[in-house]
């Protein structure tokens, strides 16, 4: 079979699909795209580089076309629109996660990030630190990184980073050099529903590594080591961290281990790796802070789970001690906080007041017997389902000196903007 040369990007205004476009574009493939929505951030990235981009879906884009690459929720959600119809009937259809795996990792030196979270995190300070080493790597990234005003960077060199997401086995294509395993959890429970079939998710892939290649992880996520780890393991612990950080929070301090790992196995001079660390302000929707108003400053974070409010919450205490700290939580699908619902009021418990939105459904659809409502209710938070009413009781209730962090990864990053515009 031929290599396949031209690829069409159903959905290439998504962060992660605008990105693997950029680098396919890069390898020279011959790219197109097409989207509901053709006027966005991602995509006047792409039409920079003259890639054609059509409006809507049709299967008319699919001609003379050898892959058409879609987002994982077409097959999620049994898409049943003409174009990736037809593009199964030619079987040309696949994830941009097969697309990347198969074809644009090939012939490279791949680190790839996994874990429930941190993912983002560690990806971009491995790519800043082989970027500052001289090693000119590609990386792709689920974020927006302000050091590159993008969610990717194009490099030229054998070295490509990939960040490595688990929802629907999107990692199984990926057969990495060096894998960097941040931690697990029970995420995705619509998809996984059993910690067993999550953890047989990950062993595949990290039995995908290349021969001779080398697992780090974190020494303390109890569920890594239900796992069977290759003989070229290195584990890594919160206590050995020793290192100036300018972003707060133990969970930066361990997607910061990682990356110093990685440093060492490729031997890099740590005086390199003591500068990355200390320059290294953080990426977008990561206890971003979106500004200051009448005293009151607004963080906005892409938390979805409890692990990740815990600590978004604790870094935003560690940065402002003395703050009464307002967490508003956008729950993010019916599935995943039913699943961990008794994990959420210890997760929450150093926020002075909680609010509870309506749940975002995202893929999902609404199952009729679980709310925001059940939610704010196990949390010993307040329900107010609509954004609207969430700003006018922030306007009202909340006081100088006071921090509102904003969490979640829906419309959630709309919201905090508001707040901080009517505050």
């Amino acid at each position: 079979m031929a290599e396949p040369k031209k690829i069409h990007f159903m959905g290439i205004g998504g962060s992660g699909m605008s990105a693997v476009a950029q680098i396919a574009h890069a390898q020279d493939y011959e790219v197109s795209g097409c989207d509901l929505n053709t006027d966005t951030p991602y995509i006047d990235k792409i039409k920079k580089l003259d890639i054609p981009v059509f409006s809507g879906h049709s299967e008319k884009h699919l001609e003379n076309i050898d892959i058409l690459a879609v987002t994982p929720a077409v097959f999620y959600q049994n898409n049943s629109h003409p174009e990736p119809v037809e593009g199964s009937r030619k079987k040309i259809i696949m994830t941009w996660q097969e697309f990347m795996g198969n074809y644009l990792h090939k012939d490279k030196y791949l680190i790839c990030v996994a874990g429930t979270h941190g993912k983002s995190t560690t990806t971009t300070l491995a790519g800043l630190l082989l970027e500052a080493a001289g090693l000119n790597p590609t990386v792709e990234v689920g974020a927006t990184v302000p050091a590159w005003h993008s969610n990717v960077r194009i490099g030229i060199s054998k070295y490509f980073i990939s960040e490595a997401d688990e929802f629907h086995d999107n990692f199984s294509t990926y057969k990495a050099d060096v894998i960097i395993l941040n931690n697990i959890e029970m995420d995705h429970p619509e998809y996984f529903h059993t910690i067993d079939r999550l953890l047989e998710s990950f062993q595949k892939f990290i039995d995908n590594l290349k021969p001779g290649g080398t697992l780090i992880y974190n020494s303390d996520s109890p569920l890594i080591h239900k796992l069977k780890l290759p003989i070229k393991s290195i584990p890594y612990t919160l206590s050995e961290f020793n290192y100036e950080l300018s972003v707060p929070g133990n969970h930066n301090k361990s997607n910061a281990l990682g990356v110093i790992k990685l440093a060492q196995l490729l031997q890099l001079d740590q005086s390199i790796v003591s500068k990355t660390l200390k320059s290294f302000s953080g990426i977008d929707r990561r206890i971003q802070l979106l500004g200051e108003k009448n005293g009151i400053k607004v963080y906005d974070d892409y938390a979805n789970h409890p692990t990740a409010f815990a600590a978004s919450i604790s870094g935003v205490k560690e940065l402002n001690p003395s703050s009464k700290i307002w967490a508003i939580i956008e729950p993010h699908t019916f599935s995943r906080l039913r699943a961990v619902l008794s994990d959420l009021p210890m997760s929450v418990s150093q926020a002075d007041h909680i609010i509870i939105s309506k749940i975002f459904a995202s893929r999902e659809t609404d199952p009729g017997d679980f709310t925001g409502a059940d939610i704010a209710s196990i949390a010993k938070a307040r329900y107010i389902p609509e954004f609207a009413n969430i700003i006018s009781t922030l306007e009202v209730e909340t006081r100088s000196g006071d921090v509102v962090l904003v969490m979640g990864s829906g419309d959630s990053y709309k919201l905090s903007r508001q707040i901080l515009e009517n505050l």
